[in-house]
């Protein structure tokens, strides 16, 4: 063997051109492949901490669903809109909370909405993300008393945290900015908006008083709170907001009578051509029936109530996140046990969408590299080939003296192993050194919510792992050896006295 490994060294060292053309592809791919890791695990691993931290925690429960449920709502609006509640609210989060792994516990619901004053519009600002006029908000309706004690990287700029019990919002700076911009006035913690929701059940107008300005520097988007128009709520706002009310549920029937009176006016007088006179000539409408009938407001009243009980997620902290398989696997087993069809998930699965985007990423990234590899095994290929023709005579000559072909292909073997092992620490360390440089330049990711996730915070950090490297000069072993199957096998096609004439 040791023969062998000379006869390689020996053979690289001749061919000094053809190696370094090869070892240069190997260098670069390294490089190129072990930055990308670097920083795909990066983004993973931002995202990851950032959704715990600030949103998720470690695992969330909701109801059942026929559309994937994120923490932010349905991620699809196929049929219903709202977000269900977690049955045997009560049993879950009794069970949830007296687990051994759980650190902390926290319960939260979801709505959406817009933002607006009780006065005319004055100015339009590009910068509102808006909803027929008004500024679109995802309302986070929490528990106070627990949600920013699990979440405490949530900052109070001015105003107060919610109170428990008591109405109130909580927004970014620039969301109020840009609200007072709209309608001319400067507005601060105390003063009073008008929330309007929208969903299956029609719309709702609530006025709140504004708790307080909130900031989130750590979030993997711009706004310094999260999402877009992100804001929290008190809960029962949000569930009258979100239609988690005691009628929210029901059927809704309209009796013979209530029909009769919506039939007492005839349709054909109020929109014919002369609406004035097909009006004064409408049928006569029973007054003191319809006052009677709308007097009735029980039903409205049940509708507009707060479901005091109805919560659609309940977020987990753990003590050790590596735990999370596992108690989600135990959870739901006792869920499935006492016929309670709620579901648990992961922080990526509460990101939803968002939470994929490292993967993604990932995928396209790989699709990259391999369309990469290809090229450059093409690249190589063709390199030895016009190394292993110049090279045919001496071929030709070892295998008169008796080198069998397994003598022959391990001699190649043992060159590419030489070189991707070489070339694959020089491309390692040079890797190392420019995440080095990379990471003292503190690059800034700016305002682009998809750049701050890539780079899996408000900066660029590379941290490329042991992993990568090995991995990485395997593949590159695996491109170096495919690359030189055929070369070899077409040098071993030549007969050993032909091979010597064209020495």
């Amino acid at each position: 063997m040791p023969v062998l490994w000379r006869i390689a060294f020996r053979n690289l060292w001749e061919h000094k051109a053809k190696s370094l053309i090869i070892g240069t592809l190997i260098v670069l791919g390294v490089i190129v492949i072990v930055i990308g890791n670097a920083m795909i695990d990066s983004a993973k691993e931002g995202l990851r901490k950032s959704f715990i931290d600030n949103y998720t925690g470690d695992v969330m429960i909701h109801g059942p669903s026929d559309n994937v449920v994120s923490i932010f709502g349905l991620e699809s609006m196929d049929g219903d809109i709202e977000v269900p509640s977690i049955p045997s609210y009560e049993t879950v989060l009794a069970e949830t909370s007296a687990r051994p792994e759980v650190a902390k516990v926290t319960s939260m619901a979801v709505a959406y909405g817009s933002l607006g004053l009780d006065a005319p519009e004055v100015t339009v600002t590009e910068d509102d993300d808006r909803t027929g006029g008004m500024s679109f908000a995802i309302l986070f309706g929490v528990d106070p008393a627990s949600y920013f004690k699990m979440f405490s990287s949530i900052q109070l700029e001015q105003g107060h945290y919610l109170e428990p019990g008591k109405p109130g919002i909580m927004v970014t700076r620039k969301s109020l900015e840009n609200l007072g911009k709209r309608y001319g006035k400067t507005l601060a913690p105390g003063d009073k908006i008008l929330i309007t929701g929208f969903g299956s059940l029609g719309m709702r107008i609530r006025e709140v008083e504004i708790a307080g300005l909130y900031a989130n520097k750590d979030a993997p988007e711009t706004d310094q709170g999260g999402p877009p128009g992100m804001s929290y709520v008190d809960i029962d706002t949000a569930r009258v907001i979100g239609g988690l009310t005691l009628g929210g549920g029901e059927e809704i029937k309209i009796e013979a009578n209530q029909k009769a009176l919506l039939d007492a006016v005839d349709e054909s007088a109020l929109f014919g051509d002369d609406m004035v006179d097909s009006v004064k000539s409408a049928p006569k409408v029973d007054y003191e029936k319809a006052s009677g009938l709308l007097g009735d407001t029980s039903k409205r009243e049940i509708l507009n109530t707060a479901d005091t009980g109805a919560w659609n997620f309940i977020l987990v902290k753990l003590k050790n996140s590596a735990a999370v398989p596992g108690f989600i696997a135990s959870i739901s087993a006792s869920f499935d046990k006492q016929g309670i069809d709620a579901r648990v998930t992961n922080w990526q699965g509460a990101a939803g969408t968002m939470g994929n985007f490292a993967d993604i990423i990932s995928v396209i990234f790989t699709i990259a590299i391999l369309i990469v590899a290809v090229v450059a095994v093409i690249i190589m290929m063709n390199t030895l080939v016009v190394s292993v023709i110049e090279r045919t005579g001496e071929i030709g000559t070892m295998r008169a003296l008796g080198a069998q072909r397994g003598f022959v292909r391990k001699m190649f073997f043992a060159e590419t192993l030489t070189l991707s092992l070489f070339f694959g620490l020089v491309g390692s360390a040079i890797a190392v050194a420019l995440s080095l440089i990379l990471n003292a330049l503190s690059i800034p990711a700016g305002d682009s919510g998809i750049v701050q996730m890539l780079f899996g915070g408000k900066v660029l950090h590379l941290v490329p792992k042991a992993g990568s490297f090995i991995s990485t000069v395997l593949m590159i072993f695996m491109v170096a050896y495919l690359a030189h199957l055929y070369p070899v096998a077409v040098a071993l096609k030549v007969q050993p006295v032909r091979a010597m004439q064209n020495e």
